[in-house]
Order: C-alpha cells, then sequence, then structure tokens
C-alpha cells in the first residue's frame, strides 16, 4: 500500500498534512485529466464511464480548492 494512504489525515479534529493531502488530489486530477483524454481518443468511446470520471474529477477539484482556500462550490450556492 501507498505510504500516503497510512499517514493519519486527520488529527486531533484537524487536518495534518494537508501539504500531502493536497499533493495525492493534485496527482488524482492529472490521472483523471490523462486517463479521461486517452478515453475519449478510443474508436468507440464509453461515455458511461467517461461520464463517471469527470465526475470524479469534478469531485477532486473541489476538495483540492477547500484544501487551497476553505470554501468550496457549495457554499456559494447554498449560503
Amino acid at each position: 500500500m501507498n505510504a500516503l494512504y497510512q499517514q493519519k489525515i486527520v488529527v486531533g479534529g484537524q487536518l495534518a498534512e494537508a501539504s500531502n493531502v493536497q499533493s495525492k488530489v493534485e496527482q488524482d486530477i492529472a490521472f483523471l485529466k490523462h486517463r479521461i483524454g486517452l478515453m475519449k481518443k478510443h474508436k468507440t468511446p464509453n461515455y458511461i464511464v467517461i461520464e463517471t470520471y469527470e465526475n470524479m474529477l469534478k469531485s477532486r477539484q473541489s476538495v483540492l480548492a477547500w484544501l487551497r482556500d476553505g470554501t468550496t462550490d457549495n457554499e456559494f450556492a447554498n449560503p
């Protein structure tokens, strides 16, 4: 198992090692963008899987935004 997954992320109710979490989320985003790009180039793209990956990407991007500044898009939509 990856050492990053073994690290404690929440300690005493506080986010610990946020830079490690942010780095992992950034890696996930890069991976998903790459996979989506490759999948769209297939002769017969599986749009259900592509849509699932795109939803995962949006989720990771929201997490990254929260890690960077502590806000989410939902906070602005539902004050």
